[in-house]
């Protein structure tokens, strides 16, 4: 009898939903598994990719920037990892590694108040928490805390020097799984940034790093830079530091915008965003007792730019319009399209 080939244990709408991008976590989990074993299948979604590609391109070239990406490292996700793993912590891996700062610093916390008050402000959600929420509960216990994308090692010993503590996401598989398994993940699935770890130490000598990982039975893990930052490029190299208030400089860093390019129907748009924006602030102004004066004062509350967005200086309304074009630029490179309903 001929055998079955995994191509063919996967069901025709299941493999349509994924191709489409509509696929459940448990279905995606189905075909990669059946992509470890299926050369055939590997190839119709080689196939399938390069169509994609070819009727998907832009006239720009956007590195986009993961940050709604859920830190969670599922049950789901971990079930192809090797039996070096603890027992699988849900969606909390975040959370824990913030516990673990906290008591590192000897700051007193309820965890439960810590893990409810995490849930109602929603930055714990059922699938996880998004990278761009990790972090807060530490901010909500005095922290100062800062989030960055495109770091490097040396971003990271620069932190820790300074006596921050420093939190990755990254792909949990390639630090815990079968590297084999996260090859093919990568590659048909895509990059996943599922989980976080607390870095804690490295070597330069050995030119390896160690981690805190909530997912593992040890108390510290050593890795390879090679291999750790392997799993950390999926995240774009995030980094989220936390250090003492007062003790820590403000180095701002925005995220680097310069290779979005707005569609023109937006641009045409900029002076409706701006002046919108500007009645936005002025509404709030007033609401607080502001009134205009030709040169600002706190105390007396006057302001010059409370005037309608048409008598601005041209100072004023380029502050709007970047303001305006950045906000949209970010939704851009965040991965959202945004779209004219017709009339």
């Amino acid at each position: 009898m001929k055998k079955r080939s995994a191509k063919n244990s996967i069901q025709s709408e299941v493999l349509a939903a994924y191709l489409d991008g509509n696929a459940t976590m448990q279905e995606s989990q189905e075909i990669l598994d059946a992509l470890c074993s299926d050369a055939e299948l590997r190839e119709i979604m080689h196939i399938s990719q390069m169509v994609d590609l070819d009727i998907s391109v832009r006239p720009e070239d956007i590195d986009y920037i993961p940050m709604t990406a859920m830190a969670a490292c599922s049950e789901v996700a971990c079930s192809a990892c090797c039996n070096e793993m603890a027992q699988p912590k849900g969606n909390l891996c975040s959370f824990e590694c913030e516990k673990f700062i906290l008591k590192k610093l000897d700051i007193e916390f309820d965890e439960d108040e810590l893990l409810n008050h995490a849930l109602q402000c929603g930055w714990l959600k059922d699938d996880g928490t998004a990278l761009h929420n990790i972090g807060r509960g530490l901010e909500k216990m005095g922290l100062v805390v800062t989030r960055q994308y495109k770091c490097t090692i040396a971003d990271i010993m620069h932190a820790k020097s300074n006596g921050e503590e420093v939190i990755v996401a990254l792909d949990g598989g390639e630090l815990l799984g079968n590297q084999q398994y996260e090859e093919w993940e990568d590659n048909f699935v895509g990059k996943n940034p599922d989980h976080s770890v607390v870095v804690l130490s490295w070597n330069i000598d050995d030119m390896t790093i160690s981690v805190f990982d909530p997912n593992s039975l040890n108390e510290i893990d050593t890795y390879s830079f090679e291999q750790f930052e392997d799993a950390w490029n999926d995240s774009k190299n995030y980094m989220v530091t936390a250090g003492v208030r007062g003790k820590k400089e403000y180095l701002p860093k925005p995220i680097d915008l310069s290779d979005v390019e707005l569609p023109n129907d937006l641009i045409e748009l900029r002076e409706a965003i701006a002046e919108n924006a500007h009645d936005v602030w002025a509404v709030e102004r007033q609401a607080q007792g502001w009134v205009y004066g030709e040169e600002r004062n706190d105390d007396k509350k006057t302001h010059p730019c409370m005037v309608y967005y048409s008598e601005l200086p041209e100072s004023e309304k380029r502050f709007d319009r970047e303001m305006a074009m950045n906000t949209l630029k970010l939704l851009r490179k965040l991965g959202y399209d945004i779209i004219k309903r017709k009339n």
